[in-house]
Parts: structure tokens; sequence; C-alpha cells
């Protein structure tokens, strides 16, 4: 994808006059002129597209009454949407030719604010009215401080006139006849209407803000409503297959992490108190380093290096070196940890890991139900799911996630 610095990006219908009064109200609103322009729309969009800006030649008309650069345009600029079944879609009609052009918008826009650079105008003044909500949904979800989204007014009596293309003197586009009436298209009003939108990228599972991924919608706004709504999870920890699962009560979406080997089994160790009602898992003080918290990282990490635990924590140690030797996956920091005591730091880095992983395919607001925290005050009280937000430095550890959400499926008895 060739980068620009400044594009404007628009849905258009049958009346692809919305690009040309909208360049004409970014010019006398004195917004950012585009260096490139791109439409989303459809096949039946795409000639009428064709036909009036480039071949009948409006744009450049327009560019050159302004005096503006002709931004970048040409027919491979106008990208059309797909419909359900892959191919370029003539009208979109059923619902899931819908649910494709919204998973197309989705994905054009969140490729083209990639980069930190650059800024992107979207403008919804054009096409179906679904395709100027998913291209506002879409900012809202992807865009940066520096993109914007508008709107163009058009002065009343010259909405969808197809000779109307902007605010003009020249013959023989000043008078234009429309409904037995003469129009005089210089005193046609167009201005542009900045549309405020809230921003949402910080929230977004990281995965989708890389390109080479098309964007599930439909998805997407699943697993954000469920940061609202976590009693509907399901989490699974299957130590067999060395990785957790997350789904839904009525199993519409699931998803798998794999952890690494620490993290794995810090995790599990997190479900078990959570599961077991224990509250006195405790983050490390700073300076104290833990011997009772490696002996119970131990108890989980062993089974999933295959290896048997025994009562003594040396001889748990000995066994986890010796097989280390050969398998090579584990540091000697971590096993000098194990040894020496769990301290505040290596307990953080697991948790930074694991907070890591979940936001690769989570949304942030969705994945602090599932990353360990402080689930106990002090006393040793369950805190309220209202207080995941402001949960005390001191406490029990575990997951926000209640008893009977999780499962844990062990190794098999050897």
């Amino acid at each position: 994808m060739k980068p620009h610095p400044h594009t404007l990006l628009a849905t258009t219908g049958a009346s692809p006059q919305v690009i040309t009064e909208t360049l004409y109200a970014i010019h006398h609103s004195n917004a950012q002129w585009p260096d490139a322009l791109f439409l989303i729309t459809t096949s039946f969009g795409k000639r009428k597209a064709v036909q009036g800006l480039l071949e009948e030649g409006h744009l450049q008309r327009l560019c050159t009454q302004l005096q503006r650069p002709l931004p970048a345009f040409d027919a491979s600029h106008i990208l059309v949407a797909p419909g359900a079944d892959g191919q370029p879609v003539e009208d979109a009609r059923s619902v899931a030719d819908h649910e494709a052009l919204a998973n197309f918008i989705m994905t054009v826009v969140r490729d083209r604010t990639q980069a930190s650079q650059g800024s992107l105008h979207a403008s919804l003044a054009g096409g179906r009215k679904t395709m100027t909500f998913y291209i506002g949904y879409a900012m809202s979800l992807f865009g940066r401080a520096q993109d914007s989204l508008s709107h163009v007014l058009v002065s009343e009596g010259y909405e969808n006139i197809p000779g109307f293309w902007f605010p003009t003197t020249d013959a023989p586009h000043r008078h234009i006849t429309s409904r037995d009436t003469t129009l005089d298209a210089s005193l046609a009003q167009v201005t542009l209407a900045p549309i405020p939108f809230v921003r949402h990228r910080h929230d977004l599972p990281q995965v989708l803000l890389q390109t080479g991924t098309a964007v599930n919608f439909a998805q997407l706004v699943q697993l954000i409503n469920l940061g609202e709504n976590p009693a509907a999870l399901r989490l699974e920890v299957d130590l067999p297959a060395a990785c957790i699962r997350l789904s839904t009560v009525d199993s519409d979406l699931h998803l798998v992490f794999a952890p690494k080997l620490l993290e794995m089994a810090f995790f599990t160790l997190m479900a078990r108190c959570t599961v077991g009602g224990e509250s006195d898992l405790t983050r490390p003080l700073k300076g104290n380093p833990e011997i009772g918290l490696s002996a119970s990282l131990l108890q989980e990490l062993l089974p999933l290096c295959g290896l048997a635990c025994k009562d003594r924590l040396s001889d748990n140690l000995a066994a986890l070196e010796d097989w280390n030797v050969t398998q090579g996956q584990l540091k000697d920091s971590t096993l000098e940890a194990l040894r020496n005591g769990i301290s505040d730091t290596w307990f953080d880095q697991r948790k930074n890991q694991l907070l890591t992983l979940f936001l690769q395919q989570l949304p942030a607001s969705l994945a602090r139900w599932v990353q360990p925290a402080t689930i106990w005050d002090e006393d040793g009280q369950r805190l309220g799911r209202e207080a995941i937000d402001k949960t005390p430095k001191k406490g029990g550890y575990g997951l926000h996630l209640e008893p009977h959400q999780i499962r844990i499926v062990d190794m098999p008895q050897r």
C-alpha cells in the first residue's frame, strides 16, 4: 500500500457528486486538502464514479476552479466491496452482503490508519445508510488523534441533482435543469460538517491493528460487549494441551491462548486459587522473595514439563534442573528465582507477559477479566466486580471471573 500524507476516504453510491461537494467544502473550510482520494462503493457505484469523476472530468474541473492540486486518484482507488460470495457486489441487499461490507470497510479503515504518520479524513456523505454507519464506526474504532470524520451539507434543492457537482459560474455547468426548474449552481451552499467521534483504538486487540488479516466486525463487537458482560464468559485451563481457552455460554466464541511454560504455570496457579477460594496468594514485597510461592509454582510447572511432583522443594528443583539440561526451555535466571524465591519483579513479569498475550486477541476491556489481579482484600474478602478498575495494591491474587466460570483440566494420573 503506497502511503499518502493526507487521505480522503468516502463511501459512495449512485451519486459520486458527494466527492466533489466534499472537496469543495474542505477547500472553503480551510481543512487539510487531501493528497489522495479513495472510495468504497459497489460495482454500480464504481461505474458511476469513473464516469462522473474521471471520464466527464468533474474532479479535474473542481481542482482547476479551486486552484488546488489534483489528489492522486484513478480507477484503482475505487474499492469495490465484496459480497458474501467474495465477488464484487453490485448492490448489497442481503444480510450476508452487509456483513461482508462491514468487514471490508473496517479492514480498509484499519489499513489506512496503521501508520503513525499521515492523516485520514473519512466522509460519510454518500452510499447506503449502513455504509455510512460502518465507516463512522470504523473511525471510532481505529481512528488516531490526527484523523477526522465529516459530513457535507448541501443547500435545499441541490441535493441528489445529477447535474450539480459543486457551486460554479462556469458554463455549461452553472444552469441546471431539474424537475422542470432551472437552478443556478453558483447560488448553492456547500458546507463541511465535522463530526466529533470517540476513539477506542487503545482498547482494541493488538492483532486487529496489524495489516494482513481481515477485520471480523461482528466478532469484534461481540468481544467489546463481553467486556461489559463477563458473566457470559467461560474459561478453561487445559493442562494436557498447555493452553487457555476462552468461550461464551452459548459457545459462539472460542479463542485459544498458548502461553509459554512459566506463564502457563503462573496462570494455572491463579486459576486454582480463584476456584478454591484461596486468598493467600499475594505479590511478594520488594526485597523479600518468597520461597513458598516458588514451591507452589513448581507444583504447576513440573507436570507441564512431564515431571512428577515430590514433597520436597529441593527434589522438585533438582528434577527441573535435570530436565532443563536436555530441554533448555528455562533460563538460568528462572531457575535461580525458583531456587531463591519469587521476587516482586519476577511476579510482575509473568503478569505482564500474560496481559500481552491476552491483548493480542482481546480488547483491553475484556482482557482485564482474565488477567491475574488482586481479587481479595487484605482481610480475605472477595472484591466485587465493580472494583475491577480500582483494585487495591495489597491483597490476594486470582482471576476476576467467578469460580463456576473456570474449569481446570488436569494432567492424567501417571
